[in-house]
């Protein structure tokens, strides 16, 4: 908890700098969760009569709505946005935390390696993702088959995915900041991640978990109890409030683990 508390705080006293980072992430997600898929998986529950339709569990938990060729080409310019937002944001801790500066020519002194950082960062964590979520896909259709307590042993398969995959993006997390600070290469800044992050993965694994936990399930719950509208909103609002904070941990992290001295928290 100790890193998801020292982001909260952080956020907290500097919102009206990252208020717009936010913005941003939170309509970046309008585009790309299916929320049509969430409903009708939804919808089968409710009937009682869990759905085992393959395409759905897949659309549910492929984070891209491929419904028609306009939410597609929405998507692909959402996740470049959230790239952009990701750079933006890092560039801005940094400057912020090593020099505790603000202003926008510092930020944008650090910005085209964030943004190359970013970029590679992003297409490796999608591309999980995409593994994962087609190994849940099977997993769900075909535990729905069997009935209820069958469903459940899926579940909790699925569940374990999900912890598989956080402990995989957990010794990624320090990638961006440590080639960032240190200008390493892609491999080095990787081996840079993974060794440091070794040292605390407990801590990030639950930094990361909390916020996209609690993100799944408030839009979960808001599937089952509202409209796509409702949805819509509290689903773009909870995983764009989880990007943003998970974004602003992978630099706090790092200052911690790297022992860099926090001139944001220098009094003046």
């Amino acid at each position: 908890m100790k890193y998801l508390i020292a982001t909260l705080k952080y956020i907290k006293n500097n919102i009206l700098i990252l208020w717009p980072f936010l913005a941003v992430a939170i309509l970046c997600f309008v585009p790309i969760i299916d929320y049509g898929a969430m409903e009708r998986v939804a919808a089968s529950f409710e009937d009682g009569k869990i759905t085992s339709s393959f395409g759905d569990w897949v659309r549910l938990f492929i984070p891209f709505n491929t419904e028609n060729w306009i939410t597609v080409v929405l998507c692909i310019a959402a996740y470049v946005a959230l790239i952009l937002n990701l750079a933006f944001v890092h560039s801005m801790v940094d400057k912020h935390v090593r020099f505790g500066s603000k202003n926008f020519r510092s930020i944008m002194s650090s910005f085209t390696i964030n943004f190359v950082y970013g970029f590679m960062f992003m297409a490796v964590i999608i591309a999980l993702m995409f593994v994962f979520a087609l190994l849940m896909a099977v997993v769900m259709s075909t535990f729905a088959l069997g009935g209820a307590y069958i469903f459940v042993i899926g579940a909790v398969i699925c569940f374990m995915l999900a912890l598989v995959f956080i402990f995989i993006v957990a010794h990624l997390f320090l990638w961006l900041p440590c080639a960032e600070v240190t200008g390493y290469r892609v491999s080095e800044a990787l081996y840079c991640s993974y060794a440091q992050a070794k040292t605390v993965r407990l801590k990030i694994i639950t930094a990361v978990a909390i916020p996209f936990a609690a993100a799944v399930l408030i839009t979960g719950l808001c599937a089952a109890f509202l409209g796509i509208a409702g949805t819509l909103t509290a689903g773009s609002i909870s995983f764009g409030c989880a990007f943003m904070i998970i974004a602003v941990e992978g630099y706090l992290t790092y200052a911690d683990v790297d022992g860099i001295e926090r001139e944001d928290l220098r009094k003046y």
